[in-house]
């Protein structure tokens, strides 16, 4: 009775072992990866967008249940605009001087399928933390995420409130941008060396 136990022991250490090795380390590539945002403004709409997007994040592709964890960044002055003043107003109104970092924060992930293939796309819905001006907001959002010959191609969209991470919406003309923005990001992942 004692060996029965032992080995079936040995055996779910060795499962859960095995289990966890599967687990990866995954970062973003350079050059096909992005992260921008919508604003809604009276004059006209603009949207803002980085290439300049790092992290890493911790998963087993094939068994999806171990979950997903990891830090989504990007450097707050490389959003552009496609207009130097409104990107250099941005640049004040985010403090890029003392908080030059806007992260997202995944503490849980789930999955519409347990494992990601080349065929189809596995549905997300991502939970965690966005950090912008330093000030920490809990988000979800929703993504998709597939297999590519060049790694593992993620992709999400939302909503935020600027005034919710204490931005007060700029104003130009007597006239301000829309406190909800759209933000979303396309980034491909590979495993880290």
């Amino acid at each position: 009775m004692i060996a029965r136990v032992g080995a079936l022991c040995l055996a779910l250490l060795v499962t859960a072992t095995s289990a966890h090795a599967e687990a990866r380390r995954w970062v973003p590539t350079s050059g096909k990866s992005h992260v921008w945002f919508s604003a809604s403004f009276p004059l006209g709409d603009f949207t803002g967008r980085t290439e300049d997007v790092t992290g890493e994040f911790q998963t087993d592709p094939a068994d999806l249940r171990q979950g997903v964890t990891g830090t989504l960044r990007i450097r707050a002055a490389t959003l552009r605009t496609g207009m130097d003043g409104r990107d250099r107003d941005m640049r004040k109104t985010l403090d890029v001087e003392s908080q030059p970092e806007i992260r997202f924060i995944v503490h849980a992930v789930e999955p519409s399928f347990t494992s990601i293939t080349e065929t189809a796309d596995v549905l997300l819905v991502i939970r965690g933390l966005l950090v912008i001006r330093g000030v920490e907001r809990p988000m979800t959002v929703p993504g998709r995420v597939r297999f590519r010959s060049d790694g593992l191609w993620v992709r999400g969209e939302s909503t935020l409130r600027m005034t919710d991470f204490g931005i007060t919406p700029p104003r130009r003309l007597f006239l301000a941008v829309r406190d909800e923005i759209a933000i979303a990001f396309d980034v491909t992942l590979h495993p880290a060396e």
